[in-house]
C-alpha cells in the first residue's frame, strides 16, 4: 500500500470514530457553581464514596496505600485543590486542570489481591465515579432542599455532562439522556459493584471516622484517645447518614439494615438541614 493510500485509510477511520468536541468550562452562575463546593453537597460524599469504592476496579485502586484510613486529611485536601479548580478556575485554567486530573490516574495501575490487572483509567470505572454525582445532586435536592423541576433536572444533567467533558470522558462512555442515566446507573449497581469488598469493610462500620488520625493542626495537643472518643458519637451520626443516603437498590444488595428507626431519623434529620440552611447566609454555605 502506498504512503497515500495510508494516508487516506488512516483518515477513513479517524473520520468513522465518534468526534469528541472540546470542553466548554462551567461558569460563574451555573448551577455546578453554587452546589459543587456547598456544605449541603457535602452530606452526600460519603455515600458517593462508598458507590465509587463498591467498583471492583476502583477497589483495587485505593486499597493500594489507603490514604482513606492512613491519610484521610491528605486525601481529602488533595482531592480539593485537583477537583474544584476544574469547576471554580477561569476557563483556560479549569481546562488545564481538567486534563492534568485525568493524566494523574494514568499511574494508578496495578494487579490486585486476586490477581486482577486494574488500570484507574478504565473507562467504565473512570466514568462511574462521575457518575455518582448526578444521582448525588438530584437526591441531594428531594432530601435537603425543594425537588428539582424537569428544567432543572435537564439543566443540571446538560452541566454533567459539561464536567464530565472537562474530565477527559468521552461522550460514548456516559448516558446522553437522563433517561439513559438511570437505566445504566442502576445496571452498574446490580451486576457491576461489590456487595463487600476490602475498601468497604474498612469504611461501611459505625466507627470509621473515629479511626481517623488526629488533623495534623491538632496533633501534639490533643490525645488519640481523646480524639477517638470526641469522633464516635459524629461517626455513628455519618455511619446512618450514608446508608440512608445510599440507592435502595445497592442497600439491599449490599444486606445494610435500614429500619423504621432509621428512616425515622433520617426524615428528622432532612427537615431540620431545610429549615435551617436557608437561614444560613449565602456566603458562608
Amino acid at each position: 500500500m502506498t504512503d497515500a493510500a495510508k494516508a487516506v485509510k488512516n483518515n477513513n477511520n479517524r473520520a468513522s470514530q465518534p468526534q469528541e468536541k472540546d470542553p466548554v468550562p462551567l461558569l460563574p452562575g451555573s448551577l455546578m457553581w453554587k452546589d459543587f463546593g456547598s456544605y449541603l453537597f457535602h452530606l452526600m460524599l460519603p455515600q458517593a464514596f462508598i458507590l465509587q469504592s463498591a467498583h471492583p476496579v476502583i477497589n483495587a485502586a485505593v486499597t493500594v496505600d489507603k490514604k482513606y484510613l492512613n491519610d484521610p486529611w491528605g486525601r481529602a485536601k488533595g482531592s480539593t485543590e485537583l477537583l474544584w479548580p476544574v469547576v471554580y478556575s477561569r476557563p483556560e485554567k479549569a481546562i488545564e486542570m481538567g486534563r492534568r486530573l485525568r493524566e494523574l490516574h494514568r499511574s494508578i495501575k496495578g494487579t490486585d489481591k486476586q490477581g486482577n490487572k486494574f488500570f484507574a483509567l478504565d473507562p467504565e470505572a473512570y466514568s462511574w465515579v462521575h457518575e455518582t454525582g448526578f444521582y448525588s445532586v438530584v437526591k441531594m435536592y428531594e432530601w435537603f432542599g425543594e425537588p428539582l423541576s424537569a428544567a432543572q433536572r435537564a439543566e443540571h444533567f446538560s452541566e454533567w455532562k459539561q464536567m464530565a467533558a472537562m474530565l477527559g470522558i468521552a461522550e460514548r462512555f456516559i448516558p446522553q439522556t437522563e433517561e439513559a442515566y438511570w437505566e445504566h446507573f442502576n445496571q452498574i449497581i446490580e451486576t457491576r459493584l461489590d456487595a463487600h469488598n476490602e475498601a468497604l469493610g474498612d469504611m461501611m462500620i459505625p466507627g470509621h471516622y473515629s479511626n481517623y488520625p488526629v488533623p495534623p493542626q491538632l496533633e501534639g495537643q490533643l490525645p488519640r484517645w481523646l480524639w477517638k472518643l470526641m469522633m464516635l458519637p459524629f461517626s455513628v451520626f455519618m455511619y446512618r447518614l450514608t446508608v440512608a443516603t445510599l440507592p435502595e437498590n445497592y442497600r439491599r444488595k449490599a444486606g445494610l439494615r435500614y429500619n423504621r428507626a432509621d428512616k425515622a431519623f433520617f426524615k428528622a434529620f432532612c427537615w431540620a438541614v431545610r429549615k435551617a440552611y436557608p437561614k444560613v447566609p449565602e456566603k458562608d454555605r
